[in-house]
């Protein structure tokens, strides 16, 4: 059987649809939107590093990088910490404690 070449072959395909991973960091943003400014990021980060597949931050960042339209500031600041692992604490990536 002949293998045909596709437009998007060798090329890495979103994992995601852009606006569902909004909508899901959003949603993420406004559960931790009772938490005091620093620990808001800080859970913000904390869940996409532990549950989002690898992939769906590199778009979020991504989206980011390029203005983040539709996202909210907390969102925004707690997945920028994503890329400044000297603000993580290691071996301990749930909720933020007390």
């Amino acid at each position: 059987m002949a293998q045909t070449n596709s437009p998007t072959q060798g090329a890495e395909m979103p994992v995601m649809a852009l606006d569902r991973i909004l909508s899901m960091a959003n949603q993420i943003g406004d559960f931790f939107a009772p938490y005091p400014p620093e620990r808001r990021a800080e859970g913000i980060r904390n869940h996409l590093r532990t549950y989002w597949d690898p992939r769906m931050r590199d778009q979020l960042l991504q989206h980011i990088a390029a203005g983040g339209a539709g996202l909210a500031a907390p969102v925004i600041a707690g997945a920028k910490l994503l890329q400044d692992e000297a603000h993580a604490k290691p071996g301990y990536y749930g909720p933020p404690k007390a």
